[in-house]
């Protein structure tokens, strides 16, 4: 009887054990897996995002109507009074459009119209890749932008890099000036995005000369080796705008002649007179998810 009991409670003892045993190899591997899964599944949710759309259009020689149609049709007074008057100084003119493309940007964009014609606040036209670029003068590139991110955009390649230009400007009450080789002009598009829904856009040029320079940067505590020219920041023409999803940028030249730089951006001078525009729309603006717990 004693025997039986002892083998009893052996048995009963090793069943805890196993019970124990297992448990702690359960609690030692289920943090490690919910992570990862959590981690793929949180992550792409917990970064806000903003979608644009940008359109360079190349302008004929007939459009310069059009062109002068356009530039009525924006609205140019919400930038800054002297943000305007340093633009319009460079030769680079700016303009915002609403959710709705107007009748000179639909034209010049090659939009169907067989679309509604009303739109409530807040939603905008959805466009398919029928309804635009029907054209080899209208290139079209969409981005999405993270924080922190900025997008190159050149209006003009590098292949289309002026040989020489100067620019010419006034500091410490005296005219200076600089020549520069093989220039281009940048656009740096960067996109921060509002709890609302909506995103200020800001947009940067530069202009990038000379030749390759190889260059060491950092990159998350990661030191990269890179091939890059040259860039001159006009930070005082830095545009900043604030959009709700399928409202437009443009910008443009004030004049081919501008003594600016902004024709280095917007217009070269081979056989004849070539001039471009360059259009932005948001797509969306996606803030950052609150994680579940």
């Amino acid at each position: 009887m004693l025997q039986h009991a002892k083998l009893f409670f052996l048995l009963i003892l090793g069943g805890l054990c196993a019970s124990i045993s297992c448990n702690v190899l359960n609690r030692d591997r289920s943090p490690s897996a919910g992570s990862a899964m959590n981690a793929q599944a949180v992550a792409p949710q917990n970064v806000d995002t903003a979608g644009l759309e940008i359109y360079n259009i190349r302008l004929a020689s007939h459009q310069n109507e059009l062109l002068h149609q356009l530039w009525q049709e924006v609205d140019e007074q919400s930038l800054s009074p002297q943000l305007r008057r340093e633009l319009l100084t460079q030769g680079f003119r700016v303009g915002i459009l609403g959710t709705m493309p107007s009748p000179a940007l639909t034209q010049l964009l090659n939009i169907s119209s067989d679309r509604k014609s009303e739109v409530s606040w807040g939603d905008f036209q959805e466009f398919s890749a029928a309804d635009v670029i029907r054209e080899t003068t209208v290139t079209r590139n969409v981005r999405n932008l993270l924080p922190d991110m900025r997008a190159i955009v050149k209006v003009f390649d590098d292949q289309n890099a002026l040989p020489e230009f100067s620019l010419f400007w006034q500091e410490n009450g005296m005219v200076t000036g600089q020549t520069y080789t093989e220039s281009v002009g940048v656009f740096l598009v960067s996109a921060a995005v509002n709890g609302d829904g909506s995103a200020h856009i800001q947009i940067i040029p530069e202009l990038e000369y000379g030749t390759l320079e190889r260059r060491i940067r950092s990159v998350a505590g990661v030191f990269v080796h890179e091939e890059s020219r040259p860039r001159r920041s006009f930070e005082t023409l830095a545009i900043s705008q604030r959009l709700l999803p399928g409202q437009w940028i443009i910008l443009g030249t004030t004049s081919p002649d501008s003594p600016g730089v902004g024709r280095a951006f917007f217009t070269r001078k081979t056989s004849g007179l070539e001039q471009r525009l360059l259009v932005l729309r948001l797509i969306h603006a996606t803030p950052a998810a609150v994680p579940t717990p």
